[in-house]
């Protein structure tokens, strides 16, 4: 017989028997035979199966590591220790419902629901509820699954959308819209609406051909544009186009077309930016280089530039005559300092790094040897421009030939003491500055300027100074420039203490002077200009960078999303849909890769070049052994001459030959008996490296586009790349101070060649 205290004893033990009894019985059903209790461990959701009481029978593996519990600390223990307390009177009230009126259904995907692990952590989940009756009354068989990075993939689309939606709108400078595929507007952002000066309800369903101007759509240019982009997949252009006031504008135009997973079009993408100002610069930048040319050619004078950035020199035509240099010779720094004479070589060497180092300009006169051993004379004078960092980066300069200027200061040396037959301009006076005599020549200069009365011919400027400064610093000449009503002469002076005269020899370089004077003024203009479009250009990296690494952002996001939807979610894709979804996540890795390569090719401008003797063949070896693993299957022959070596930048001659050999590889894939042949010929006392191939060559006439950036050459459309790779190759020979050119012949394969420097040093066959 039972007392009243062991009344609610006996209850807890009943009940603890009860449960354990469900406990088991529910162990029994699931996990005895083993093919449930393997589908319940290899189940990616977590498996909790609880009773009507609401107490936890089972749990599968994944639940454990789901929730953190133990299995042993679950089993029997109310299912609300797996929720947090804010959702526990929500749960209750729905297993009520579920047991009144069981049946398959899920939750949390309407309302948000979240679990509590162990250490109190929440995290948001899904479940799915199910049940099964069996003779112990229904068990509720719930499948949890933890999307807490679905809830973050969620979150960051959502923010990526926002991302490319503030891109497109924040880009005010470009009109960026869509159009069908007949053509007419789509949508339309901000940046088109100050641009074009359409509001968007405005335009939206017109045709694009409003934008041209009339003449263009009179030669049918939109719908002309608009059927290239659709056959080549885009189309880039410069040209008018009208606004909506009826102003026009200089525009660069990318038409780019659209097209479903089918192939079929279904609109285009159309990128706008108005380049007037880059247009009007760049016209006048011509038209002063133009002036600056003539100038140049009427004071008889060479033009200089020199690249301190990549280390390239420019010099004009008349300007490597002066130096005894053909035309088409390679100009370094080193060229210029080796013509000099030996005894000036160091003191010009010396006043150029002071210019660069205290932003100064120069001024200097040097002998020059030409090639035949004939000494001249020649003037050099030069200004450094710096960056925003204060790096020097480019100097300019002009050059001239005053051999004739110093024969004849030597000849006045000479005939000084012969002042009536001398044809040069002579005056003499006493020391306190009164003419004495002039001769003829004297005479007819100062008759032209009008100051000669006869008795009292023009007197030199300051002439007490000069004397007095003559005395002083006990010299024997002294030179000045002077203007007397529009006429520039020159004068040398020369003093005679022991007769206490002062003899003058005087030339008229009013045409020098004048021409100076143009040049002085073209040359600021060139300036100005150099420097608006140096802004411009580095206004344009900084857009291509923050572009490019803007661009990144979706792009990754769109990555992941596709591995994620991949994993998760593969089984439930047709394969329709599995086809979007690899076309999506190829182009993203695509476009990645476009953006890596045009930065790549945007950086070779910066790559500081480091020079040293190196030998091209085993460089050209390695790299053709790379191509061959690659494709082990395609019989290619490769013909590389052995001990070649030259001088260059190892790593970026390394680039060039990937690139160039490459490509050469690329373009003989019509062929089975493919033959690659690098090797050195000699042209004028010069090595000429080349490389040539036995492939479908190219029409000579298309060989300059070779070299420019997203060219292709007709009929080899389908090769991979985007257009990059032989304009890199161009740069990096360039960096060198060489060149690259090509030949072929349609169907006769075709032939690069290339030099690196004047000064290289090349060996073997």
């Amino acid at each position: 017989m039972s007392t009243p205290d062991s009344k609610p004893k006996d209850v807890h033990l009943e009940k603890e028997f009860i449960i354990q009894r469900q406990i088991a019985f529910a162990s029994g059903l699931f996990q005895g035979d083993i093919t449930i209790r393997t589908f319940l461990e290899s189940l990616a959701e977590g498996v909790i199966i609880i009773d009507k009481s609401e107490t936890i029978l089972l749990v599968n593996t994944k639940a454990e590591q789901m929730f953190g519990y133990p299995k042993k600390d679950l089993i029997g223990k109310p299912h609300s220790v797996l929720i947090p307390e804010r959702f526990r009177k929500v749960h209750e009230e729905h297993l009520v419902q579920f047991f009144e009126e069981p049946r398959i259904r899920p939750m949390g995907r309407l309302l948000d629901i979240a679990g509590r692990r162990q250490d109190g952590r929440e995290f948001p989940l899904e479940i799915s509820l199910s049940f099964i009756e069996t003779i112990i009354g229904i068990l509720i068989l719930a499948f949890v699954s933890d999307i807490t990075l679905r809830k973050q993939y969620e979150s960051s689309l959502q923010e990526s959308k926002k991302v490319s939606h503030a891109l497109v709108e924040g880009v005010k400078d470009y009109a960026v819209f869509m159009l069908d595929a007949h053509g007419n507007v789509h949508s339309w952002n901000s940046g088109a609406e100050q641009l074009q000066g359409y509001q968007a309800e405005e335009i939206i369903g017109k045709h694009i051909s409003c934008f041209y101007t009339e003449e263009d759509r009179s030669e049918s240019k939109p719908a002309g544009e608009l059927k290239t982009a659709a056959a080549k997949g885009k189309t880039e252009d410069e040209g008018w186009l009208v606004r909506k006031d009826g102003s026009r504008f200089w525009a660069y135009v990318m038409i780019t077309a659209l097209r479903d997973e089918n192939g079929n079009l279904f609109g285009f993408s159309n990128v706008t930016r108005d380049i007037t100002e880059r247009k009007r610069t760049e016209e006048e930048f011509k038209s002063c280089e133009e002036k600056l040319r003539y100038a140049s050619t009427a004071a008889d004078i060479g033009l200089w530039h020199w690249d301190l950035v990549n280390n390239e020199l420019t010099w004009s035509e008349r300007c490597k005559e002066f130096f005894g240099y053909p035309p088409d010779y390679a100009m370094t720094y080193e060229a210029f300092l080796n013509a000099i004479h030996e005894e000036d070589r160091q003191c010009i060497d010396e006043a150029v790094q002071k210019a660069l180092r205290e932003k100064t300009g120069y001024f200097v006169e040097m002998r020059v040897v030409m090639p035949d051993g004939q000494v001249r004379w020649v003037m050099s004078k030069g200004r450094s421009f710096y960056d925003d960092q204060d790096n020097p980066v480019r100097m300019h300069g002009i050059v001239m030939d005053i051999t004739e200027r110093k024969l004849a200061e030597a000849e006045v040396q000479r005939l000084a003491s012969f002042p009536l037959i001398n044809p040069n301009p002579i005056l003499e006076m006493d020391i306190d500055g009164k003419v004495t005599f002039y001769n003829p020549a004297a005479k007819q200069i100062l008759d032209k300027a009008g100051h000669n009365n006869g008795d009292n011919p023009f007197i030199p400027q300051d002439i007490s100074a000069i004397l007095q400064d003559l005395k002083d610093k006990k010299t024997q000449q002294y030179i000045q420039e002077i203007e007397i009503e529009g006429y520039f002469f020159k004068e040398i002076i020369f003093l005679a203490p022991q007769i206490q005269t002062v003899r003058i020899y005087t030339m008229d370089i009013t045409d020098r002077k004048r021409a100076e004077k143009e040049i002085e003024r073209l040359k600021a203009e060139l300036r100005k200009l150099a420097a608006e479009l140096e802004a411009a250009n580095r206004e344009f990296d900084a857009f291509n960078y923050t572009a490019a690494h803007d661009l990144r952002r979706p792009l990754t996001n769109i990555n992941g999303y596709c591995q994620v939807l991949r994993e998760l979610c593969s089984e439930k894709l047709d394969e329709q849909c599995k086809g979007f979804l690899r076309e999506a996540y190829d182009g993203t890795l695509q476009m990645n890769q476009l953006i890596d390569t045009l930065l790549n090719f945007s950086n070779l401008a910066h790559v500081e070049l480091c020079r040293e003797k190196i030998d091209i063949s085993q460089i050209a070896q390695a790299v053709a052994k790379e191509l061959q693993l690659a494709d082990p299957e395609r019989p290619v022959t490769f013909l590389i001459a052995d001990g070649i070596s030259v001088d260059g930048d190892p790593n970026l001659v390394r680039l060039a030959l990937d690139n160039l050999l490459g490509i050469v590889l690329k373009y003989t894939s019509t062929r089975e008996d493919v033959v690659i042949e690098f090797g050195v010929t000699d042209i004028d006392g010069m090595p000429i490296y080349f490389v040539r191939d036995n492939g479908s060559g190219f029409d000579v006439v298309n060989a300059k586009k070779l070299f420019i950036t997203f060219q292709r050459l007709s009929g080899h459309e389908a090769c991979k790349g985007f257009g990059i790779g032989l304009a890199t190759v161009e740069r990096i020979i360039r960096r060198h101070g060489g060149r690259i050119w090509a030949e072929g012949e349609p169907g006769k394969g075709a032939a690069f060649y290339f030099t690196l420097s004047s000064d290289n040093v090349a060996t073997g066959a």
